[in-house]
C-alpha cells in the first residue's frame, strides 16, 4: 500500500514538471521569429511594441551589471541550418534591440543559445514549431512575459494637506506660567547615571562568554555524469530528425554533447563527461 502511494505521488509530481510549468502558455506569441531567421519576427509591429514594453519594464527595475539573461531557441526542423547558431543570432538580435531602447550593454549576461532543446509541443508540424522559434528574457530568475511587462506600476497618491489655522488669542486670557520641565528631566537623567555607576561598582567582574557563530553549510552541488550511451542515443535522434540525410556521425556526436550539457546546466547541474569522471 505504501509503495502504491509513493508511485502515485511520484507520477503527480512528474506530471506537474512536464505540463505544469508556469510561463509556457503566457510566452506563446511573444518575440517569435520567422523560420530560419535570426533578425525577423513573425509579427514585426507587435514585436516592436513588446520590445518597448520589455525595455521600459527593465529600466524601471534598475538592474545591475550582468543581471539580465537572454536565451535563444530554435525549432526542431529537418534542414541544413545549425539550430544552436540560429538561436544565438536571435538572442543577440533581441539584446541589440533592447540596447537601442536605452539599456546598457553591460546589464546583459552572455547570451545562451539552446538550439532545439526544451521544446514545446511535438514539433510534428508547422503549428507546433512556431512557438519554439523564440527568445526568453529573465530578470532575477523570473521569465518576462507580456502579462509581466504590461503590468501597470502602482500609483502613489499624495493626499493634499490643508493648512491648519491657528486660533486667534483672546485678549482677556492671562499669560500662563510655564514650568521648566527640561530642568526636571536633566535631574532625572543625572540621577539615573549615578545609580548605574553605583551598580557597576558593586557587581563582580564577569568573564565574557564567547558564543560560537554557526558556520553555514555549503550547498550540495548537483553533478550530472553524461554517459556514453545517453550521448549516443541523442546523436541517433539527431540523425533521425534529418531522416538519414547528410549523415555526419562525428558532428552529431559533438552536437549531442553540446545540447545535453546546456539542457542539464539550465537545471542546476554541473555536467561531467564520462571520460572526465575516470580522471577524478
Amino acid at each position: 500500500m505504501k509503495n502504491m502511494l509513493f508511485i502515485m505521488v511520484f507520477l503527480i509530481f512528474f506530471g506537474f514538471l512536464a505540463f505544469g510549468e508556469t510561463g509556457g502558455q503566457e510566452e506563446i506569441d511573444f518575440l517569435l521569429f520567422l523560420p530560419n531567421s535570426g533578425n525577423q519576427f513573425v509579427h514585426e509591429d507587435q514585436a516592436m511594441i513588446q520590445l518597448d514594453n520589455v525595455a521600459g519594464y527593465l529600466l524601471n527595475k534598475n538592474p545591475v551589471s550582468g543581471q539580465i539573461y537572454v536565451y535563444g531557441y530554435a525549432a526542431a526542423a529537418a534542414n541544413d541550418i545549425e539550430p544552436v547558431g540560429l538561436s544565438r543570432d536571435r538572442a543577440l538580435f533581441v539584446i541589440s534591440e533592447l540596447q537601442k531602447r536605452g539599456l546598457s550593454g553591460d546589464l546583459f549576461a552572455d547570451p545562451i543559445a539552446y538550439g532545439s532543446v526544451d521544446l514545446w509541443g511535438s514539433n510534428a508540424d508547422e503549428e507546433d514549431r512556431g512557438p519554439n522559434r523564440r527568445v526568453r528574457i529573465l530578470l532575477d530568475g523570473n521569465i518576462l512575459t507580456p502579462a509581466v511587462v504590461q503590468a501597470p506600476e502602482p500609483e502613489i497618491q499624495i493626499s493634499k494637506i490643508e493648512p491648519v489655522e491657528k486660533p486667534a488669542p483672546h485678549e482677556k486670557d492671562e499669560p500662563r506660567s510655564r514650568f521648566p520641565w527640561w530642568v526636571l528631566l536633566a535631574l532625572l537623567a543625572v540621577l539615573a547615571l549615578l545609580l548605574l555607576a553605583l551598580k557597576r561598582k558593586k557587581r563582580p567582574a564577569q568573564e565574557s562568554k564567547l558564543v560560537p557563530i554557526p558556520v553555514p553549510l555549503a550547498p550540495i552541488e548537483k553533478i550530472k555524469v553524461l554517459e556514453e550511451e545517453e550521448i549516443r542515443l541523442y546523436a541517433y535522434g539527431l540523425y533521425e530528425l534529418r531522416n538519414g540525410r547528410n549523415g555526419n556521425a562525428e558532428g552529431d556526436w559533438y552536437r549531442a554533447i553540446c545540447e545535453l550539457t546546456a539542457y542539464y546546466e539550465t537545471r542546476g547541474y554541473r555536467v561531467i563527461l564520462y571520460w572526465e569522471q575516470e580522471k577524478l
